[in-house]
């Protein structure tokens, strides 16, 4: 079940708010990102740690960092390994222009960077459990919606 409408492919890192990029593999033209969401994963089965995203199409990739050193201009990055080399956490996703930027945190010491945009153009995306079942943005957003009321209901 593809996702092609531009909104929605950024409803899906907006969905994934506080997950993980684990690893993501380029496959031709395609990149497939597996994301750390246990708070919502087990919301479909209690055992699920996270969701596959596959981006159709994925190409012009820049990722402009926040230097850790607020001194130090930010620098941008095209290569894909050395982009996904640290764990991303996502945030929260924009549209600008004709990009999806997707606003990540990056907590390791090891890089000179705390985080940054990661802006690409993308033809489609898929959205798959750890079974394989694949989920439109609707249903992404009743289990994401579903999980916040929960967590405010208890916060009363």
């Amino acid at each position: 079940m593809r996702i092609e409408e531009r909104e929605g492919i950024r409803d899906i890192f907006s969905i994934f708010h506080d997950g993980g990029i684990a690893t993501a593999n380029l496959q031709g033209e395609n990149l497939l990102l597996e994301i750390d969401i246990q708070y919502l994963a087990e919301r479909v089965k209690p055992s699920y740690k996270g969701f596959k995203v596959i981006l159709y199409g994925f190409r012009d990739v820049e990722f402009s960092t926040w230097p850790s050193d607020l001194k130090s201009a930010p620098e941008k990055i095209t290569d894909i390994l050395s982009i996904f080399e640290p764990e991303l956490e996502v945030l929260e996703a924009n549209l600008k222009t004709n990009k999806i930027e997707v606003v990540c945190n990056q907590h390791s010491s090891e890089y000179d960077f705390c985080g940054g945009e990661l802006s690409f153009i993308v033809d489609s995306a898929e959205v798959k459990d750890e079974s394989g079942k694949s989920y439109s943005i609707e249903e992404l957003d009743i289990i994401c919606k579903g999980y916040w009321e929960e967590w405010a209901s208890k916060s009363e």
